[in-house]
């Protein structure tokens, strides 16, 4: 039976409101699926309609679409978002459940299966696996660059645009070029009104450095912990191929399956949506 949106949701966690979208009925396998930097979660609006069987939480993490900024004493580091995810499946009475990331919500996803592996059955990764580790050297001078960019981000107001159709053409022409479509149904989401302006809905502060990053140790301990089945899904024209110490990572989950297919960073989202939803499909099955 293939999957219809239901209804949004919320959730809460350390005073934090998180909004999300419900796809899917209880009964079916439980899955939370989480977007890249700076998207939304209806990054998934295009692939999901093209599953079946599944119950899935679309979140919009901390600082992004509807959800809640992190306060002013906290920030966007990503091991963050690992508590966020668990309180939601705790809300939600899922003991066990899977994972659907985009980007960094597949980094994400990485993380909290390791973390908590005795809890995640599968984990679908789209375009994304780790972030580059720091070395340890790096540490202090990494952390004044947080911090100064931080202190200049938070300072920092959202570009204002005339109309909705500019902010949307700015996601077109973004960092991460998008096609018109695609940005249309991001911006769907993450646009709001102003004064007379429009703006996208992200907190400054997630384009500032994190105060820390993981070494390869940290990473390796994460991901070597990972039980669930998971899949590697590799846009064939991303803008982020791995790395050579990003792909000698992926020994570290031998039990991964790595697909590549045409497209994009945003393939889900883009031409390949039912490709990809068609490529992940088998692992909840």
């Amino acid at each position: 039976m293939s999957i219809e949106f239901i209804r949004e949701r919320s959730f809460e966690n350390k005073g934090l409101k998180f909004t999300a979208k419900e796809w899917g009925r209880s009964g079916y396998p439980p899955v939370i699926a989480l977007h890249g930097w700076l998207d939304n979660a209806n990054t998934f609006d295009r692939m999901l309609p093209h599953m079946e069987n599944l119950h899935v939480i679309a979140v919009d993490l901390a600082g992004h679409g509807r959800s809640d900024f992190r306060s002013q004493d906290s920030g966007y580091d990503i091991w963050h978002d690992i508590g966020d995810v668990m309180a939601i499946a705790d809300q939600m009475g899922w003991e066990t459940f899977g994972l659907i990331g985009h980007s960094r919500g597949a980094i994400i996803s990485g993380l909290v299966a390791g973390t908590f592996p005795e809890r995640i059955t599968q984990v679908a990764m789209i375009d994304g696996y780790l972030p580059l580790p720091e070395e340890a050297h790096n540490t202090a001078k990494h952390i004044a660059r947080a911090i100064h960019e931080n202190k200049r981000f938070g300072a920092a107001s959202p570009t204002g645009f005339a109309d909705y159709e500019r902010a949307v053409q700015a996601r077109v022409k973004g960092f991460v070029p998008l096609d018109h479509d695609a940005a249309a149904i991001l911006a769907e989401r993450g646009v709001v009104e102003a004064d007379g302006l429009f703006y996208w809905r992200n907190d400054q502060r997630l384009k500032a450095a994190s105060m820390v990053k993981f070494s390869k140790d940290h990473l390796q301990s994460f991901l070597t912990a990972i039980r669930g089945r998971v899949i590697l899904v590799q846009a064939q024209n991303s803008a982020f191929t791995p790395s050579p110490e990003q792909s000698a990572a992926f020994e570290w989950i031998p039990h991964m399956k790595i697909i590549k297919l045409p497209g994009s960073h945003h393939l889900h989202l883009e031409g390949q949506a039912e490709q990809v939803a068609r490529s992940i499909q088998p692992l909840f099955t």
